[in-house]
């Protein structure tokens, strides 16, 4: 962003928009073309009104769009396409045509990690409760199901339990617990998940 301040990239911007001030967080209020302030909705500006929106800092034109390219310029909403297309050629590149990413898979991937953890914390932390005590616990704060359904943002838990947390159901997963301490669980859950569909193994690890 600074680079393209300096290159005076965003000055160039053809339709760009200026934000002045923010009503509440449903409106925002924006310079029109003859030096006034109009107040809009976020909810009437498309995606592509969004990317010419810009505030003004002591250090110049600053986009509101949170995703950047490298230019500095704001992001495309599917962008990120783009990036892991480029990356799985270069991992072909090096030989490895039998893997690939998609940002599907992080989110797999990412389920996947904070349901062990969140099982291994919840079990050293519930461990000295009585299985009442446990229940009751658990339907005050939730259990490690639904730590995971808020980080991945989901409406419903069964979502994450059927489609996320598949790799699971068929897991004992109580043996990690009763090993908890100093149990090697990155190769426990490498060698469980190893032939699994729905999880990518590191390939340079299996050769």
């Amino acid at each position: 962003m600074r680079r393209a301040q300096v290159a005076g990239r965003y000055e160039r911007v053809p339709e760009r928009r200026v934000a002045v001030g923010l009503e509440g967080r449903r409106m925002v209020t924006l310079e029109t073309e003859d030096g006034g302030h109009e107040t809009t909705a976020w909810n009437d500006l498309d995606p592509t009104a969004r990317k010419l929106l810009f505030r003004r800092t002591w250090q110049g034109l600053e986009p509101l769009a949170l995703w950047l390219n490298e230019d500095g310029l704001p992001r495309d909403g599917h962008g990120w396409h783009h990036t892991f297309e480029v990356a799985n050629q270069r991992i072909a590149a090096l030989g490895l045509e039998d893997f690939s990413c998609t940002p599907h898979m992080l989110r797999h991937s990412l389920a996947l990690k904070w349901y062990a953890v969140a099982k291994l914390v919840q079990a050293r932390q519930l461990g000295h409760l009585s299985q009442e005590e446990t229940r009751d616990f658990r339907e005050q704060f939730g259990d490690h199901w639904h730590l995971v359904q808020t980080m991945l943002g989901h409406r419903r838990v069964e979502t994450t339990k059927n489609v996320y947390l598949e790799p699971f159901r068929n897991l004992e997963v109580e043996l990690l617990l009763r090993h908890a301490d100093g149990f090697p669980v990155e190769r426990f859950m490498a060698d469980v998940f190893a032939g699994h569909p729905r999880v990518r193994t590191d390939p340079l690890a299996v050769r």
